[in-house]
């Protein structure tokens, strides 16, 4: 629904001028300024605070704000797209048995976490962990907004309970049902309500259950936009200290927390990345849309966006010429990963295992 013309005013920026007075008079200019419009402050959907400095960056109709609350980076405003949306930009990879992700294997070899029981996995995506986790002695579970992922998990892991429907409407429907280990992998980035979505996955947690998941680590090594990295497909971005503040703060013991090695493959990525040709757009025809290009285009466009990239020799030329790209990036990659882990740098992944403690049956409201 378009916002009216009293919103954009609303979160028109902030000049630095009215923000150091604001400082100096003990005003937030960030809140003061929606308040006084008739909206509600922006506030960190992590821990409700509101941002104190202008925001760190603007994409498209949004901006990336710093809570000083609890450390998470997230976008306003930012809405969650529907499940149309995530089937049009992940087509490709929800037919295709997929190799565990590193928060898989993290957990799998967590010797701090249970090694059997009943496993939900929420966003279980096209079934691969679920299929390594029932195999490794879980009952398990799951939930996907892509129904074509869903079926494919049916189809070619033999998965039943795996249900296309969102968290909360899963609960709905199964009020009783609970689980020893509740898992998102690759999901909180997603969610526009970080803390609904926990509240939801605490609801399942049998006594003492635990939670599994992992995040884009907002202190890897990066150079260049990462457009993935970027609303509406990641609303939210999260450190260490972000992620385990919001824990914490919701009644969870941290036992496990790693952040993923800088490894070959992610060097040679980022150095593609950072090193700019302008070839695969020549050969394309056409600068290849993000998901923040594909989001505001109407369904049919979207999908004709699509078919474009999948089906036209040269996006498909282009696409293969990237990747060989990143490829002829391995040599350099190889010398330079030593150096850049002595300098501290980490990879894409940060995984977390935590216990609900006892007493404490949702997440703060």
């Amino acid at each position: 629904m378009p916002h009216s013309t009293a919103f954009f005013e609303a979160c028109a920026p902030i000049s630095y001028e009215d923000f150091f007075l604001n400082q100096v008079s003990g005003m937030n200019p960030l809140a003061s300024s929606i308040s006084q419009g008739g909206i509600q402050a922006i506030q960190c959907p992590a821990c409700s605070q509101s941002p104190i400095r202008p925001a760190l960056e603007t994409y498209h109709s949004t901006s990336l704000y710093e809570c000083p609350g609890c450390d998470l980076h997230f976008w306003h405003p930012a809405a969650m797209p529907d499940a149309g949306w995530h089937e049009q930009t992940y087509q490709t990879r929800d037919q295709t048995a997929l190799p565990l992700e590193p928060g898989h294997r993290f957990f799998l070899s967590d010797p701090k976490a249970p090694k059997n029981g009943r496993l939900l996995d929420l966003g279980c995506g096209v079934g691969n962990f679920l299929a390594a986790a029932r195999d490794s002695r879980f009952e398990v579970a799951g939930v996907e907004l892509n129904q074509s992922a869903v079926r494919f998990a049916r189809e070619t892991y033999g998965l039943r309970e795996i249900f296309a429907m969102r968290p909360e409407e899963f609960r709905a429907a199964n009020p009783d049902k609970t689980f020893d280990v509740v898992t998102f992998f690759e999901v909180l980035e997603h969610q526009d309500d970080p803390q609904g979505f926990l509240k939801v996955a605490q609801e399942f947690l049998a006594g003492g259950g635990y939670i599994a998941l992992s995040v884009p680590n907002r202190t890897r090594w990066q150079k260049g936009v990462e457009t993935l990295d970027y609303p509406p497909n990641h609303l939210t971005r999260w450190s260490p200290l972000a992620l385990r503040n919001f824990l914490e703060r919701n009644g969870f013991e941290v036992l496990s927390m790693n952040q993923e090695p800088l490894n070959i493959g992610r060097v040679a990525q980022v150095l593609s990345m950072a090193l700019r040709t302008g070839l695969v757009t020549k050969i394309a025809g056409e600068k290849p849309p993000s998901p923040s290009d594909l989001a505001v285009l109407p369904p049919a466009e979207m999908e004709k966006a699509m078919d474009r990239m999948n089906d036209e020799p040269g996006h498909r030329l282009a696409a293969r010429l990237a990747a060989w790209k990143t490829l002829a990036m391995i040599p350099a990659a190889t010398v330079l990963l030593p150096f850049l882990r002595i300098r501290g740098f980490t990879g894409l992944y940060l995984y977390c295992l935590a216990r609900k403690r006892d007493g404490v049956s949702k997440a703060t409201s």
